[in-house]
């Protein structure tokens, strides 16, 4: 078994407790094995007898390739305003003596490709590396599943497939979960005017697609066969080797420009790979608590859509916590807004 712990350094080291950079084993989306990647952060002295309670943190998009893994991120990293979005919540939890682990997902640190929103490699990331590090180090049984937009998609549906393994969560914690990419996406991918911002949309778009390639070998053939232009096919390398603030100055064109003959084929494969994932069918246990903290100003994940994700899950009788702030996307979890009143909540429920 693959098992290494590392101190961490640069972006990884919070400036409470002690911060690790460790791999485990995994698997790829294919069920290949795969040495993965992330963080730990311990609290400082001695754990309780049960074990120190965990905190499971999913970060949002930072990329797809080695460049975008947070546990490797130098001080002097290009993406890390990003990277350190979650900093606040991840060191308020290890100071009330919580355990905070936190994967780079597939193909983010640890080579191969990233599954982009793909929920099956999202929750085997974070449970693989929550199994192993159970198995190392002192921590206990109760834990809460965590994260920020595409960390929020990770926490659904890890806890959703810890659910069927017998280790449920205590709760899930969704920092601005992205919903309906068939209403936000699928406008903006035929757009013919460049947007404010147009690098970094045209990139999330690719990497949706890079997602809905790695999760059906059909579409992988479809964007080679006239699915996407001789433009995104020249550039598309570089999805496995910039961060996603590095990858945007690449991609400033329209997103339509993504698209090939028969780019309509493949944009309707990436938003019905989209819908299957999307948090609004979620199969996590009617009974697990959610927390959603949403930014009124977000202009990544609507909150009229987190609103309408709110209703459903209340309207399924799911015991729901839902909180807006008057922020942007990456300003949600941090201390300013959600990251003190959702760290209340999650000691609350780590204690019942």
């Amino acid at each position: 078994m693959t098992w290494s712990c590392d101190p961490a350094e640069g972006l990884g080291v919070l400036e409470t407790g002690t911060s690790w950079r460790v791999s485990f084993d995994s698997t790829t989306i294919t069920g290949e094995p795969l040495t993965q990647t992330g963080l730990i952060h311990l609290p400082s002295g001695d754990p309780p007898p049960e074990g120190w309670p965990v905190l499971v943190y999913g970060h949002m998009t930072t990329g797809a390739g080695p460049q975008a893994a947070p546990s490797l991120a130098g001080l002097d990293h290009p993406d890390r305003a990003r990277m350190s979005v979650g900093d606040d919540v991840c060191a308020g939890a290890v100071a009330a003596g919580v355990a905070v682990l936190r994967p780079d997902y597939e193909g983010i640190g640890s080579g191969g490709r990233h599954p982009y929103l793909i929920g099956d490699s999202l929750a085997t990331s974070v449970l693989d590396m929550l199994t192993q590090a159970r198995a190392h180090l002192p921590l206990g049984q109760r834990w809460v599943s965590s994260g920020h937009s595409e960390g929020a998609h990770a926490a659904l549906h890890a806890g959703a497939l810890a659910a069927t393994r017998s280790m449920p969560p205590k709760a899930v914690v969704l920092f601005t979960p992205v919903t309906r990419m068939d209403f936000t996406i699928g406008l903006t991918s035929r757009l013919p005017v460049v947007l404010p911002g147009q690098g970094v949309v045209t990139s999330l778009i690719a990497l949706m697609v890079e997602g809905t390639r790695m999760w059906d070998a059909r579409w992988d053939e479809l964007a080679l066969d006239g699915g996407l232009s001789e433009w995104a096919l020249e550039r598309w390398p570089l999805l496995h080797e910039l961060c996603l603030e590095e990858l945007a100055p690449h991609l400033t064109r329209p997103a339509r420009a993504l698209w090939g003959p028969r780019g309509e084929e493949l944009r309707a494969a990436t938003l019905q790979t989209l819908a299957h994932f999307d948090p609004l069918h979620t199969t996590l246990p009617l009974n697990i608590p959610i927390r959603i903290d949403a930014g009124l100003f977000d202009e990544v994940a609507p909150f009229w859509l987190t609103n309408s994700l709110a209703r459903a899950y209340k309207s399924q009788g799911r015991p729901i916590t839902y909180t807006r702030w008057p922020t942007i996307h990456r300003g949600v979890p941090t201390n300013g807004h959600a990251a003190r009143p959702a760290l209340q909540w999650i000691g609350d429920v780590l204690q019942k």
